[in-house]
């Protein structure tokens, strides 16, 4: 998938990321290729699952985002990677790598077609000055002050067939911006929620609104679209829980919500229908992804 291909890191500075180009010598560019196309290959390799947000891959399965746009400032640098400025730290400092990356675009009867693979620079893989690095040497070790980068074994991202492929939304976002494919609810979405004719959070609303945090937006977002709070009653949802194993409090037909964190955690997730009752223990369960794999008839 990579050999022979120019090595780029993504720095970002403020709200814009540059691309440059890092200037190595042909062992160096071979053995980064390797390291890459190697993780590369084992990503693609597995499964795809379409990501939705709700979904934690299995070991030898992963996510995928089709149709996702690169940059123009990446394809550019694929295109043409001579013109690429190249990356220079200054002043003994690395600036705010954001990515290691190898890229390239080739001319199909199709269009053009690019390939990528992206890792995340963790803050471990700068090599910095502000501490004494001691290296072996002719049977000594002595300090080094240059600056540098390490590579890691694993890739976070692989661009190929117009498809993102990744593991780890969580570490997949580090590298681009994909808001825009995985909602969580903002301060209206709330408000539409706490509005719901069959959810009552009395006088807790706004403070539950002030201290919704992501995972308690994500889910608010899937409950709203998913229109199961217009769907059914609330003496409804609270059969449905009862046959799930969690106990739902009621009054005038509102689902009463509770003020324990735990609670309303299991609450929001049955309504997003990941908690459950165990066929086995009987036991109340909190799933941390679901995926459909059929619909009951």
């Amino acid at each position: 998938m990579f050999d022979n291909k120019t090595v780029f890191v993504m720095l970002r500075d403020g709200h814009e990321d540059f691309i440059y180009k890092l200037e190595v010598d042909a062992d160096t560019q071979q053995a980064i290729n390797q390291i890459i196309d190697a993780s590369a290959e084992e990503l693609v390799g597995k499964q795809l699952i379409s990501f939705t947000g709700s979904y934690t891959p299995l070991e030898d399965e992963t996510l995928m985002i089709e149709n996702f746009q690169l940059s123009d400032d990446l394809k550019d640098a694929f295109r043409n990677p001579a013109l690429v400025e190249s990356f220079h730290p200054q002043n003994e400092d690395i600036p705010n790598v954001r990515a290691i990356c190898i890229g390239y675009c080739e001319s199909t009867a199709q269009g053009e077609k690019f390939t990528a693979a992206f890792q995340r620079l963790r803050k471990d893989q700068y090599i910095s000055v502000d501490k004494l690095r001691l290296f072996f040497d002719r049977n000594t070790f002595k300090v080094d002050q240059r600056v540098g980068l390490s590579v890691g074994e694993d890739v976070d991202c692989v661009f190929v067939d117009e498809k993102l492929v990744f593991s780890s939304y969580y570490f997949a976002r580090q590298i681009f911006d994909l808001s825009g494919y995985y909602r969580t609810a903002n301060d209206i979405d709330i408000d539409k929620f706490i509005s719901a004719d069959v959810i009552d959070l009395g006088e807790n609303a706004a403070q539950f609104k002030e201290k919704a945090n992501s995972w308690v937006r994500r889910k608010i977002a899937l409950i709203n679209d998913s229109g199961v709070l217009t769907q059914f009653t609330a003496t409804q949802i609270k059969k449905l829980g009862k046959a799930a194993g969690i106990e739902i409090k009621t009054e005038n037909k509102k689902i009463v919500f509770p003020e324990e964190t735990e609670q309303m955690k299991i609450l929001l997730s049955f309504l997003d229908e990941e908690a459950y009752q165990g066929p086995f223990s009987k036991d109340t369960i909190r799933s941390t992804s679901k995926r459909r794999i059929g619909r009951q008839q």
